[in-house]
């Protein structure tokens, strides 16, 4: 029986690998998608889907934040409408991702490795493809 639920919809992407019930998608997406030599096995989702959160937030894409278990960060952002913008947006969030890591007074050695993973619905480097 098909739903009609888009996948691609913020709110049904974030309920789908942003739930801590769903971790498993979410480490197969990343994983699908990285293709690390050694493949992600837990992550900890560091923003929790919340439905009420999300019913009263702005209606934009909201980021899944997680970290494995080796201390890497990742963000995936799921945009499918080009605006204006979008790639300074997109690029703070990946930075957002490595300086957040770190508190007043910290040393800059204790900031690990980012990853920011951007599923977009257009081109926005055609040139490339």
């Amino acid at each position: 029986m098909v739903l009609g639920i888009r996948p691609t919809v913020d709110f049904a992407f974030k309920k789908t690998f942003g739930s801590p019930e769903n971790v498993r998608a979410l480490i197969g997406l990343l994983n699908a998608i990285l293709k690390f030599q050694r493949p992600i096995e837990h992550v900890e989702i560091r923003n929790h889907f919340n439905y009420q959160e999300f019913a009263e937030s702005k209606p934009i894409v909201l980021d899944i934040r997680c970290r494995d278990s080796s201390g890497l960060w990742l963000n995936v952002e799921i945009q499918v409408a080009a605006y204006l913008g979008m790639i300074q947006r997109l690029v703070y969030y990946a930075c957002s991702m490595y300086v957040d890591q770190l508190e007043r007074g910290q040393n800059y050695s204790k900031a690990t490795s980012a990853v920011s993973i951007c599923l977009l619905g257009h081109r926005v480097f055609p040139e490339t493809c």
